[in-house]
């Protein structure tokens, strides 16, 4: 029977064990328990019960803690994050705990800080006694003590999209060093990375007066919103800002304010245009670019050759992340539409050829010569060369350089300089001036005229045909000269009949007819009448020297013929009959 009883008491015991150690007890809690036992005689008769002495077992203090689980959040660029953890004490015993972090992070650059979180509200409140630790308080059994863990990322424009950092928090007792907790937290950053391209549509090499098209078009590229993007660009040199063309993504054209106002601006002693745009979402979203275009005016006038280039660093497009710090702007990329070597000013050509004293209405006698004095004008905006032309009827041109700009060709200027056909290099706006000689040919016709004589200047540069003309008109002065004879008296005439013959010479064109010399032969069977000449009824003898009272002699008897003459003889005029004269001679019939 004993081996029954002393199961009996040894159940008992195991179930004190068993009941005490389901959780962990104060340390100083004094464990005390008695053994005790009942039993009967061998008739059955209970005997008294009998009492072990009291047995007492002090707790001591055992460390523990715990941290919870691990945590991760997400961060955006150049902004802040913040971890809520609670440290409990898993002892047995009041402690206080050592407050460790490591970090790591494969790029960018971070900074952390642990505060206890002494009112337990989950934000940082220096009012409330939040403060940095690396040491808790004396946290009691079974308490609790509140952290805040700061992350924060410092990259220089914000790490990248993707970017992980890891605090390894831990903590550790003083009682102890073989209880310790630690907990990561991930932070992993989300980042609006703006990505962006500049075309030209259109033509890529303007000319003065004429606009170039620009269009930036950007995209977010990240994993968060760009916030609070703006556009700014100086135009590019040489060029200025048509206010009307200003649009985004293809719409129509927005209204640009020059007065410092309103949400697309331009100023223009800077030539600064600046909009204010919407934010633009991440590539996952529905607005995750934006397009810029307008139209810059190639100044006028402006040189060929000249560079249309952006400033450095423009166009530029900033943004913010969602707590207002700013992101490294972006600035485009030049893309296929730009030309190899840059953008410049395109070649114009234009010429201008002006008569220095026109208008020129010439009128000359065959031989004469006309000049035309010009100045020739390189209205492009590059170096040219023109060649020199004329259109006439008759008249026949040459061109010399005018050295001197006095409009008289000297002879060295026609010695020297030479006859020439081209102007030679004439830089932009350059003017310079020539002298045409033109020729009347002789045995031109009283009275051609050529009304449409032009001088014209043409450029050599030009890809089709640039030219400028100068007019004037000429008509030729000819003399025209005719002779009238006849006889008195008419008709069958016995011999010994005095014959007078009258020769009617006039100068009928509207040139001076000049050394004009009018002869006549006696006729056979006839003799001179020996001093019979006259002209215009005046006397005039046979020796064609002037004597007597005499002041001209204009006749003479040559051997076997007559001959009057006269050094000019007028053109024809209204009113005036001295362009004719009326001369006689007489012979006698043999």
């Amino acid at each position: 029977m004993k081996p029954t009883r002393f199961l009996i008491v040894a159940i008992v015991l195991m179930g004190l064990v068993a009941t005490t150690s389901a959780a962990i007890t104060e340390a100083g809690t004094v464990i005390e328990n008695q053994a005790f036992g009942n039993y009967n005689d061998a008739n059955g008769n209970a005997m008294t019960e009998v009492f072990s002495a009291v047995v007492q077992t002090t707790v001591s203090q055992v460390a523990g803690v715990t941290l919870g689980g691990n945590l991760a959040n997400p961060v955006s660029a150049m902004d802040s994050t913040l971890y809520a953890v609670t440290l409990t004490n898993s002892g047995n015993g009041k402690d206080t705990y050592t407050i460790g972090a490591t970090e790591s992070a494969t790029t960018g650059a971070f900074d952390f800080f642990v505060y206890h979180d002494a009112d337990g509200s989950g934000t940082i409140n220096g009012t409330e006694g939040d403060t940095e630790i690396t040491l808790t308080d004396s946290v009691t059994f079974g308490g609790f003590y509140d952290l805040l863990i700061k992350v924060v990322d410092v990259t220089v424009g914000g790490a990248d999209p993707g970017e992980q950092h890891v605090v390894t928090l831990t903590a550790t007792t003083t009682f102890g060093t073989d209880s310790t907790a630690s907990v990561t937290l991930t932070s992993t950053i989300q980042a609006a990375t703006v990505a962006g391209t500049t075309e030209i549509t259109g033509n890529p090499d303007p000319a003065p007066g004429e606009a170039i098209t620009y269009e930036s078009c950007f995209t977010n590229e990240g994993t968060s919103i760009a916030y609070n993007p703006v556009y700014t660009t100086v135009m590019p040199s040489n060029t200025t800002l048509d206010t009307t063309s200003v649009r985004i993504d293809g719409g129509s054209p927005v209204t640009v304010n020059t007065n410092g106002t309103g949400l697309y601006q331009y100023d223009i002693p800077s030539r600064t245009l600046t909009m204010n745009l919407d934010s633009l979402g991440f590539t996952t979203g529905v607005d995750d670019g934006v397009c810029i275009s307008f139209n810059a005016v190639v100044d006028d006038p402006s040189a060929a050759g000249l560079p249309i280039d952006f400033p450095a660093n423009n166009p530029e497009l900033t943004y913010e992340n969602a707590g207002g710090d700013p992101y490294p702007g972006t600035t485009p990329s030049e893309g296929t539409s730009f030309p190899p070597g840059g953008v410049e000013v395109d070649q114009t050509f234009g010429v201008s050829l002006v008569g220095v004293n026109a208008p020129y209405n010439y009128t000359g006698d065959p031989g004469d010569t006309l000049i035309y004095d010009f100045t020739v004008t390189n209205d492009g905006n590059g170096d040219d060369t023109f060649t020199l032309s004329d259109t006439s009827s008759f008249v026949t041109w040459v061109f010399y350089l005018d050295g001197d700009n006095d409009g008289v060709l000297s002879v060295t200027e026609k010695s020297v300089g030479g006859v020439i056909t081209v102007t030679g290099t004439l830089t932009a706006n350059q003017t310079v001036y020539y002298i045409a000689i033109g020729t009347i040919p002789v045995g031109t016709a009283d009275g051609a005229t050529d009304a449409s004589i032009l001088i014209a200047a043409t450029s050599v540069g030009a890809a089709t045909t640039t030219s400028s003309t100068g007019s004037a008109s000429a008509t030729c002065t000819a003399p025209i000269l005719t002779l009238v004879k006849s006889v008195s008296p008419t008709g069958a005439q016995p011999p010994g009949t005095e014959l007078t013959y009258t020769i009617i010479v006039a100068n009928s064109g509207t040139g001076v007819a000049t050394t004009v010399a009018v002869s006549d032969a006696i006729p056979a069977n006839t003799t001179y009448v020996a001093e019979s000449m006259t002209v215009d009824a005046a006397g005039d003898d046979d020796d064609n020297v002037v004597d007597g009272i005499e002041t001209v002699d204009n006749a003479s008897k040559e051997a076997s013929s007559v001959l009057f003459d006269f050094d000019t003889i007028p053109a024809v005029t209204a009113g005036d009959d001295t362009d004719m004269h009326t001369l006689t001679f007489k012979v006698t019939i043999d």
